[in-house]
């Protein structure tokens, strides 16, 4: 319905950047478990109250991790990580062949895994905007990809690959060297579909058999004909599994890994057992190795957390970044991790990203309509931003609304937007591609022609950003409802 909001303007002045998180001590190959989870709640259109955002340094990232680790961490459900509890470092790291010519990439770590971003200024609705990285190729070869066909050459990683870090006796990334594909040579096995994964590998990369393992889990039922590696069933299971995940507003049950490639890439080596430590205790371990991600089958822990990722997004770090861990005690000593980002003005705002209301918006820019309001947006998926106003992120009263509902669409862009609490993030892509976190403070619900006009629209001397949309009763002479809501946000610190 058409909006009619009065309107002050607010003076536009320079701005800042985005928060970058830290990447903690790595912890073993096996994940931590959360507390045991809540009865899981059915699919809804508005679910009970979500849990605060994370500091993730952009909303593309945000939006992958809430489809698989939203549930967990929210303890709908007991299974294991996809990415982790929580984003950790993040920042640029140098990629010759990046697409926007900056010679960088976008970054953040997780304990899983590397989530990037390689052009920023792609459609962040492309299924490969978000990237993870071929990081067990790297780790396992010494060869670190700084560019599509550039590598700098390490020493392979001296970490173990699939047990607690103080484990002297686990196979390491290296000891996979010896039957994994990397740039120094492929180990294709031969098809053995129907047999079963005996193999055993120690920390010398040395293989023997074990035929106490011919067990139902470890039975050979895919064979990777590209890379020449096979998958037992417990992986193959653990790939086209389903189970709670989340879309938008609403959980709903769905494969886990759709298109499982796009997380796990192809497997590098078949499926090897270890006697390894887990959270201090030896016990059998199946391990496999894939391009991105490293699989791990504990019988020996509960149900929902026997097969988990590995946790190759700290081993990763650790092997880059130098913090004394690597063949021979080597790695890069002396080096931060990735380069922060660094203040500057923002661009024209293109896309408004709230991942906890699951609002991905088009931002049209308005001024003001025939009786000298602000405009709306002309599209109810899409919202407007007053562009003779603050651009989002320079200091002063951005504001950009939304219509709650439309003619014939019941359910418009802002309609959950009072569900919003502090806490929240809201993110605002410019026209570079560059995303800026805003933190709800506070929402306010006014009379529509008796809202505080300067806190919205007024100079401020932080960057602040405000969303309103309609609310109360709808008047049918008029066309209008008679409240608004307010949500007040600051740019994240």
């Amino acid at each position: 319905m058409r909006t009619n909001y009065l309107i002050r303007t607010a003076k536009c002045l320079p701005a800042l950047a985005v928060a970058l998180g830290v990447l903690p001590t790595p912890s073993s190959g096996v994940e931590a478990r959360p507390a045991a989870p809540q009865p899981v709640q059915p699919a809804q259109s508005a679910p009970a109250r979500l849990p605060a955002s994370l500091p993730f340094v952009d909303s593309a990232f945000e939006n992958v991790w809430m489809r698989n680790d939203w549930p967990v961490a929210s303890g709908a459900v007991a299974r294991s990580w996809t990415w982790g509890p929580a984003p950790l470092a993040a920042g640029l790291e140098p990629y010759a062949d990046a697409p926007d010519g900056s010679g960088k990439r976008l970054v953040q770590y997780f304990d899983k895994s590397r989530m990037e971003i390689n052009n920023p200024k792609g459609n962040p609705d492309d299924r490969w905007f978000v990237t993870n990285g071929l990081l067990t190729v790297e780790l396992i070869s010494g060869q670190m990809q700084v560019g599509d066909n550039r590598f700098e050459k390490r020493q392979p990683a001296d970490i173990p690959i699939a047990s607690d870090p103080d484990d002297a006796n686990a196979p390491t990334y290296a000891s996979f060297g010896t039957v994994s594909n990397t740039s120094a040579g492929e180990k294709r096995q031969p098809d053995k579909t129907g047999g079963y994964a005996t193999g055993r590998i120690d920390r010398a990369g040395q293989v023997t058999d074990d035929p106490s393992k011919r067990l139902p889990e470890a039975r050979i039922v895919y064979y990777e004909k590209a890379t020449g590696h096979n998958i037992p069933k417990i992986f193959m299971d653990f790939l086209n599994s389903r189970g709670v995940v989340r879309q938008g507003l609403s959980t709903t049950n769905a494969p886990l890994f759709d298109q499982w490639v796009f997380v796990m890439g192809l497997p590098i080596s078949d499926a090897y057992w270890a006697r390894v430590k887990v959270e201090g205790k030896m016990q059998d371990v199946l391990v496999q190795a894939f391009e991105r991600r490293v699989l791990t089958y504990a019988p020996g822990l509960p149900a929902g957390w026997q097969v988990q990722m590995g946790n190759i997004g700290q081993h990763y770090y650790q092997w880059r970044y130098g913090t004394g861990v690597g063949a021979n005690g080597s790695g890069n000593p002396g080096n931060s991790g990735p380069q922060k980002l660094t203040n500057g003005k923002p661009a024209l705002p293109a896309r408004l990203t709230i991942p906890v209301l699951g609002v991905h918006a088009r931002i049209e820019h308005v001024t003001v309509d025939k009786d000298n309001n602000m405009d709306i947006p002309k599209d109810p998926a899409n919202v407007a931003w007053f562009k003779p106003g603050t651009i989002p992120g320079n200091p002063g009263n951005a504001a950009i609304n939304g219509h709650l509902d439309w003619y014939g669409v019941r359910q418009a862009v802002f309609y959950f937007l009072d569900r919003l609490s502090p806490g929240d993030r809201v993110y605002v892509r410019d026209e570079t591609g560059r995303d800026r976190a805003f933190v709800v403070t506070r929402k306010l619900v006014c009379v529509y022609n008796q809202c505080p006009l300067m806190e919205v629209f007024g100079p401020a001397s932080t960057p602040r950003l405000n969303l309103i949309t309609c609310a109360g009763v709808f008047n049918r002479a008029t066309q209008n409802y008679d409240r608004r809501t307010v949500v007040f946000t600051e740019l994240a610190p």
